[in-house]
């Protein structure tokens, strides 16, 4: 780094002149302004046949998508997680020092002004000849003040504060993100707690059902009516259902320890009130999911990868600001004795004032390098955004036919449950009236246990499909916004 100093005396008219000429050039900044990328996208949703009579483009989505479940402990659980959420907290804390990175970089635009203050004594060679009347020995006292102010004439603090306000942002949509998806996986946990319940209170009804056919044919057993063989299939498929029991009963207690952690609390803290049974919720008979092109403006994962495109844009500009010299008003004032008695006299005070130039001279190419790096880490920010805003349709697309197919599963598995039921009745009574035998009946039982099983999982995900829909949609975050607790980062 070459450095020119321009000393001399010079008029206040002249520093004032210089100023005003820096400040009209500093209007200007170096390296690319950001445009938002256009993509070129289908304007409509691709429905499948079962999902499109569900579904509705002519409505916006539902802000607060939890209250169409119609379950007051699911909308509690949902505010303790946006409040507690230790992953969302972290994000505040980003933010935080986003503001701070902020605030470091508007910096450049105000004077640096340091003050110092130093007393020394001084020996000097008795071979080297002093005037007359000068000591060898002597102290020597000063304190004052120094001023340094840099003209942003191309722009270079600007491009920083640009990048800096872009990645504050980022850090603001991302922390709408992790709500988002910590609202969605309360949620779902949620769901899948009540379905587990469900699940568990038919198991344990179709145990009930079965000890019944154990009885029956442990009494014709009895009369000489059957055999072991009979008697030992009958137990066996008791057993077999009983088996299931414990494994739900974990699934239901680890859905309560991950809903804790959600809501920022104990994985215990919710075993007494979350133990106690209720339904499934319903689902909604339709479900509005709005324009396709809105998705670019509601999902935060979007708006924060357009943020990071923007703030290394602005890098780029940095980057090329240190190719051009830069532009310093510098002085100091202070005052200066060789007494510490006479320091504070008028006749001690000392003074300097005038302009300062730098500029990069040969640096081996490594500022042209930086460049070169910054202008890849925008390209790959580029296909990043590009990149999240297809997988963000792919996440609602999916999500869609999913929910839609799984609708059409579950009306499917009710009818398959009701005549599962009759075939289990009818092949009960062929069996007690010694028409069949004890095979067939087993068999009914089974297909009921499964199907009515299956109907019940069914039910659990068309609605954690649902959830997924309105996840993908990106909508819940706006209800939770994010306020500084510190004045100080309020701005």
């Amino acid at each position: 780094m070459e450095i020119i100093k321009m000393h001399g005396k010079f008029e206040i008219r002249k520093l004032l002149s210089i100023g005003i000429c820096a400040f009209m050039l500093s209007g200007c900044s170096i390296g690319p302004d950001y445009e938002k990328p256009f993509l070129q996208t289908l304007t409509d949703w691709s429905l499948s046949e079962n999902t499109q009579t569900q579904i509705s483009d002519q409505k916006p989505i539902v802000a607060e998508w939890w209250t169409v479940f119609n379950d007051p402990t699911l909308t509690e659980l949902i505010e303790q997680t946006a409040q507690n959420n230790l992953d969302v907290k972290i994000a505040e804390a980003n933010i935080l020092e986003a503001r701070a990175n902020r605030r470091s970089a508007r910096s450049g635009f105000f004077p640096t002004i340091e003050s110092d203050a130093s007393a020394q004594r001084e020996g000097v060679s008795e071979g080297i000849p002093q005037a007359p009347g000068v000591p060898l020995n002597r102290d020597f006292y000063n304190t004052g003040f120094d001023a340094s102010y840099e003209l942003d004439i191309f722009g270079g603090i600007r491009r920083s504060v640009e990048a800096s306000d872009a990645r504050l942002s980022s850090a603001i949509e991302n922390r709408r993100d992790i709500l988002l998806t910590a609202l969605s996986e309360t949620a779902v946990n949620y769901i899948e707690l009540r379905g587990t319940q469900r699940r568990i209170t038919v198991t344990k009804e179709n145990i009930e059902l079965q000890r019944k056919t154990v009885d029956t044919v442990q009494r014709r057993f009895d009369t000489g009516d059957t055999n072991n063989f009979e008697l030992a299939r009958a137990k066996a498929q008791l057993r077999i259902t009983e088996a299931s029991l414990p494994n739900l009963t974990a699934d239901l207690r680890e859905k309560i320890y991950s809903i804790g952690v959600l809501t920022g609390r104990d994985p215990q803290t919710l075993l007494a009130d979350l133990l106690s049974q209720k339904p499934l919720p319903l689902n909604p008979d339709i479900v509005p999911v709005g324009l396709r092109s809105d998705i670019l403006m509601r999902r935060p994962d979007i708006r924060a990868a357009d943020r990071e495109l923007a703030a290394s844009t602005a890098d780029i500009g940095v980057a090329t600001s240190d190719l051009f010299p830069k532009f310093f008003l510098t002085g100091s004032a202070g005052v200066e004795s060789l007494t510490f008695s006479s320091l504070f006299e008028s006749a001690s005070t000392a003074w300097a004032l005038g302009p300062l130039i730098q500029w990069p001279i040969f640096r081996g190419g490594e500022i042209r390098a930086q460049i070169k790096i910054e202008e890849a880490q925008a390209q790959a920010a580029a296909y990043e955004y590009e990149k999240a805003v297809l997988t963000a349709l792919e996440d609602v697309e999916t999500a869609l036919v999913r929910y839609g197919e799984e609708l059409e599963t579950r009306k499917i598995l009710r009818e398959a449950v009701d005549l599962s039921e009759s075939a289990f009745e009818y092949s009960r009574g062929r069996y007690e009236g010694g028409i069949e035998n004890i095979v067939s009946l087993i068999d009914a039982e089974r297909e009921l246990v499964d199907v009515e099983d299956e109907l019940i999982q069914s039910e659990t995900r068309s609605l954690t499909n649902l959830i997924s829909v309105y996840k993908a949609l990106g909508g819940g975050w706006e209800n939770y916004p994010y306020t500084p607790t510190n004045s100080e980062d309020k701005e």
